[in-house]
């Protein structure tokens, strides 16, 4: 019985052995299987990245960026227009006052009103004048009566001297009484011609026409002489005090018109004179230009300004502002649009963007003269700059395109 269960023992030792090694081999085939499948598509998926990267795809050229362009004229030269501001104020003004002392009768004006060359402003208390005239005119009729007595006299005397029965010291003294009532006379007409002036002198009238710009009395005012009753602005010829640069001054012309603007309306204006001296704390000279106006002339103290345009005798061109880009060292920069060689060679319409420096010689609102590489007939990018580089490949549109 021992040897029959060494016997069957060993077998079942055998078979599970087999069956070990069965297995084992079966893992190893399924995991060699495994591994090469993968390496397979790993083969595979390289092979077809390689074949997908050398092919080239057709891809659609992108279109050429569109730019305005223009051609600059050349110029010869430009117009620079200065402005400088001066007041408006009247040609004459004058505070009227009466040169005699006394009592303000009467005022016929206010402030603000407008009068004409000889309207009567105000009038003094004149009857103590008047009661003096008619007291002179009294004595003047009295002296003339003993003039006529005096003559009368004279003419008696005369004929008795005559037939020598007076004497000489007779007769010259009815002749100098005579002579002494002729300057009594005299005395008593120039009293009343002083007083007539001052009857005159005690209406004050207006020297010219305009407007009372202030009112200094009022009626019953005691005045002294030559203080003031009102003030007088003449407004028919309003007038423009500019202070301007000696170098400005010599360009200006008496025949030549020149517009001044005051509160949005344009005026014509001539040049009616200037000081001859030069104001210290400002450097320039005081000229008058006289408003030519047929409507109401403005306020006087407004602001004017006076519009001067100047020749600058310099080469260059007119660009748009928008077509410079800021350069190095303080220069500015035009994208200039040129037709390549290649391009040109090959007959086809490329351009290309190069770069041209200039220099802002003068800025006018939205354009500028500059001078530089540019050259007439030389196209460049009017407007956005910004949106092209130096070397890029336009197509130009606009003003000789």
């Amino acid at each position: 019985m021992s040897e029959k269960s060494a016997a069957s023992e060993t077998r079942t030792a055998k078979r599970g052995l087999v069956k070990k090694m069965t297995r084992g081999l079966v893992s190893l085939t399924t995991f060699s299987l495994n591994v090469g499948l993968a390496a397979a598509a790993v083969m595979i998926g390289v092979t077809t990245i390689q074949m997908h990267a050398e092919e080239k795809p057709a891809v659609a050229a992108a279109p050429l960026v569109e730019v305005r362009s223009i051609a600059p004229e050349y110029q010869a030269g430009y117009d620079v227009t200065r402005s400088f501001v001066g007041r408006i104020e009247p040609a004459r003004r004058t505070d009227l006052g009466f040169e005699l002392s006394g009592t303000l009768r009467q005022i016929a004006f206010d402030e603000g009103d407008t009068l004409r060359k000889g309207d009567v402003i105000a009038v003094l208390d004149t009857r103590a004048l008047e009661a003096e005239k008619r007291r002179q005119i009294a004595n003047r009729r009295a002296t003339e009566s003993d003039r006529e007595l005096a003559a009368l006299t004279l003419e008696r005397r005369q004929k008795l001297r005559d037939g020598g029965h007076v004497s000489d010291q007779i007769l010259d003294e009815a002749r100098l009484a005579l002579t002494r009532l002729d300057a009594t006379l005299d005395q008593i007409d120039a009293a009343v011609e002083a007083i007539d002036i001052s009857l005159d002198k005690s209406v004050l009238t207006a020297p010219f026409a305009g407007t009372v710009g202030e009112r200094l009395l009022d009626e019953g005012a005691t005045v002294s002489p030559g203080a003031p009753v009102l003030r007088l602005l003449e407004t028919a010829k309003p007038t423009v005090r500019i202070g301007l640069a000696p170098e400005v001054v010599d360009r200006l012309k008496r025949q030549q018109a020149y517009e001044i603007r005051v509160a949005g309306s344009l005026f014509k204006a001539r040049l009616s004179g200037f000081r001859p001296d030069l104001q210290t704390s400002t450097r320039t000279i005081e000229t008058l230009f006289e408003l030519q106006t047929a409507r109401g002339a403005p306020q006087f103290g407004r602001l004017a300004e006076l519009g001067l345009t100047e020749r600058i005798e310099t080469e260059g061109f007119w660009v748009p502002t928008s077509a410079l880009k800021e350069g190095p060292r303080g220069l500015w920069t035009l994208l200039a649009i040129v037709k390549t060689e290649a391009d040109a060679e090959a007959g086809s319409g490329g351009y290309e963007i190069r770069r041209e420096a200039v220099e802002v010689l003068h800025s006018d609102a939205d354009r500028s003269f500059v001078r530089g590489t540019i050259s007439a007939g030389t196209r460049i990018v009017a407007e956005g700059v910004h949106r092209v580089v130096v070397g890029q490949k336009v197509n130009p549109v606009g003003e000789g395109a």
